[in-house]
């Protein structure tokens, strides 16, 4: 008569079965073992193994997750404003946008760019609360802190020869809830950080860059971090 594996309960023969009881075992333990690797079966080439509850051998193919998913990348030149629409979803609860190679097109005077959240394609320009700090790079002393109450966050800037990057993050945009922002710039000439929130609880699906004056050209990627 057969008995079972100690973890798994597969049935295997005996010493003492007899030949058709040994093989009806052994056929029964192919079977058992067939089915308990079922999840193992298929995937395509990059997917990973995870499991999928506590229960042993329940796992399931799917995409290797890292801290960030890039969402996506837009190029723009010489424009006064940019709209990034549908990047924020319930996918992810937190983002991370990054300004690259910002640079200034014409006009007198530094560029200055502001981020509105958006819906619906349209921009919201209330609620917006932040304050900023920043060091001038040419003598490495503290400059002067403010204070916004209006219509928009900082973003980034810079001018004729120092071009402007920036790493920006929402928390909760998607979220009929208040929205939180930090920034990190290297501005003009020197470097700022801000920070915020946006008071309004809407669910924003994107946003627009806006130059306070000039036009303006770069790039900007969104990233959602993975819950």
């Amino acid at each position: 008569m057969a008995t079972t594996t100690t973890n798994f309960g597969w049935d295997i023969p005996q010493s003492t079965d007899l030949v058709k009881d040994g093989a009806t075992a052994i056929a029964a333990l192919g079977q058992d073992i067939d089915t308990a690797f079922v999840d193992f079966k298929g995937g395509t080439t990059g997917q990973v193994l995870k499991k999928s509850s506590g229960t042993d051998l329940d796992v399931e193919w799917g995409t290797a997750s890292s801290g960030l998913t890039l969402i996506n990348t837009t190029s723009f030149s010489g424009v006064s404003s940019q709209s990034v629409n549908d990047v924020f979803s319930a996918t992810y609860n937190n983002y991370l946008i990054v300004i690259d190679d910002l640079v200034k097109n014409s006009g007198a005077g530094d560029l200055s760019i502001y981020l509105r959240l958006r819906v619906s394609a349209t921009d919201s320009t209330t609620g917006y609360y932040w304050g900023q700090g920043y060091s001038l790079f040419a003598s490495d002393t503290a400059g002067t802190g403010r204070v916004n109450n209006g219509n928009n966050f900082s973003a980034a800037g810079c001018n004729d020869t120092v071009k402007g990057y920036s790493q920006i993050w929402l928390q909760n945009p998607f979220l009929a809830k208040t929205t939180g922002y930090q920034s990190i710039q290297t501005r003009q000439d020197a470097g700022a950080y801000s920070a915020g929130y946006n008071s309004a609880a809407t669910s924003y699906t994107g946003f627009s860059l806006v130059a306070a004056a000039n036009n303006m050209t770069g790039t900007v990627s969104t990233y959602g971090f993975n819950k």
